[in-house]
């Protein structure tokens, strides 16, 4: 009988190690990520509509130790923001029909608070034959407020197939809150 409650006490105490070895895990995984990324100095401004505006500097692989911290899919991180007293924030690229710079703010548990894309898109969704211009700039200052502006100049055929000169202009305004809300707003 004392056999068993001896066993029973010692799985119970490998157990809490295990959880407790994994905590730990995932708080040096988070060091090594913030390591490897490094802190974006701010303020930062980069053209989204160009893929070589932003360097790469973690690339997160789901065979690794990043599955204790990225459960869902492989993302390219380009840096983490200045710490705050509240949560990580990073900016990461996000694959579709082109580089979407994403930021993800986390608590410090590595729990997920806000995502949000922080350009326009307005270099990719066009109806327009024929582009002749777009840019999608995107400002990120000191205080983590946000704004990204995009121009787009072209042409399209009416339905009469006359030739229209087209530019449309789209602008997103927001900043993350001392809790790690992102909020974006079109104007």
């Amino acid at each position: 009988m004392i056999h068993r409650i001896l066993l029973i006490i010692l799985t119970a105490c490998c157990m809490s190690s295990c959880a407790m070895d994994k905590q730990k895990t995932k708080q040096e995984q988070i060091q090594h990520v913030i390591n490897k990324s490094g802190f974006i100095p701010l303020p930062l401004v980069f053209d989204a509509s160009d893929e070589n505006a932003l360097k790469i500097r973690y690339s997160v692989n789901l065979t690794t130790d990043d599955t204790l911290l990225f459960e869902y899919q492989p993302c390219d991180i380009v840096g983490f923001f200045p710490d705050t007293t509240n949560y990580y924030a990073f900016l990461y690229l996000f694959v579709g029909d082109m580089l979407y710079p994403t930021i993800v703010t986390m608590d410090k548990n590595w729990q997920k608070i806000d995502e949000k894309i922080i350009c326009t898109t307005g270099c990719l969704t066009s109806p327009l034959e024929d582009v002749t211009s777009c840019y999608d700039s995107v400002w990120i200052y000191e205080d983590l407020k946000i704004k990204s502006i995009s121009k787009l100049i072209g042409t399209m055929e009416d339905k009469d197939d006359s030739v229209i000169t087209i530019c449309n202009t789209k602008i997103l305004e927001g900043f993350i809150d001392k809790n790690g809300k992102i909020n974006i707003k079109e104007k």
